[in-house]
């Protein structure tokens, strides 16, 4: 198994064999908690355009996301994964829209399956790997808004694969050094505390959100 780190949009478009995407803050949790709330699938969607338009066609789907961290006008609900793993979600259909999450999982294209990776199912992911022991690997630390580095995307990345070579490695101080970051500080500016706190438990969730290309859909992955 050759594991990878890739990076920002062109590393999603140099992702190859099982991609694992990650957007720690905030996008990948709230991919979890949605399906763990019990939506049948998520819609990610590049643009905002693209968004309403869904909305329009689909009224009854459910619209999530971000710019800069704020939902845009008319959404239904924001890119929190507090707030996700609040609701109900059973059987809603979400289209969902954000600055990097959603970007990086539209971009990888040459990848033989797309995952949806944070610190929440790192256990579930590295399980998953060593039963398809795939030639290859891409861990895509997607960034923030997909072009700037992220600590939590990359920290993520450097963990998973540590688990994947058999690496001792200290989650406490990757979460130390998380929580002095950029994106950390970020997340508290806007009030966001609670998903801050959520965004850096480990271990919390064996859900494995995976990316349907045909349908253009994420579903809970199963049967593994």
């Amino acid at each position: 198994m050759t594991i990878e780190i890739k990076k920002y949009l062109e590393g999603a478009r140099e992702s190859e064999g099982i991609t694992v995407m990650m957007d720690v803050f905030r996008a990948s949790n709230t991919i979890i908690n949605c399906l763990a709330a019990g939506a049948e699938y998520i819609i990610p969607v590049g643009e905002l355009e693209d968004a309403y338009k869904l909305k329009k066609d689909h009224p009854d789907h459910l619209l999530f996301g971000e710019r800069n961290g704020i939902p845009p006008e008319g959404f239904d609900y924001d890119n929190s994964p507090a707030k996700s793993a609040q609701s109900d979600l059973k059987g809603k259909k979400i289209i969902l829209t954000t600055s990097a999450g959603s970007q990086g999982i539209l971009n990888s294209k040459n990848a033989d399956e797309i995952l949806i990776g944070s610190f929440a199912n790192v256990q579930s992911v590295v399980d998953y790997l060593i039963q398809k022991d795939p030639e290859k690997v891409s861990l895509l630390a997607i960034g923030n808004n997909a072009i700037e580095p992220a600590t939590e995307d990359e920290e993520c990345a450097e963990f998973i694969k540590s688990q994947l070579t058999g690496i001792e490695t200290d989650f406490d101080q990757i979460k130390a050094r998380i929580l002095k970051s950029d994106g950390a500080n970020r997340l508290k500016r806007l009030k966001q505390d609670e998903d801050l706190e959520l965004c850096l438990k480990l271990n919390i969730s064996d859900i494995i959100p995976i990316f349907d290309r045909k349908t253009g859909r994420i579903y809970k992955l199963t049967g593994f």
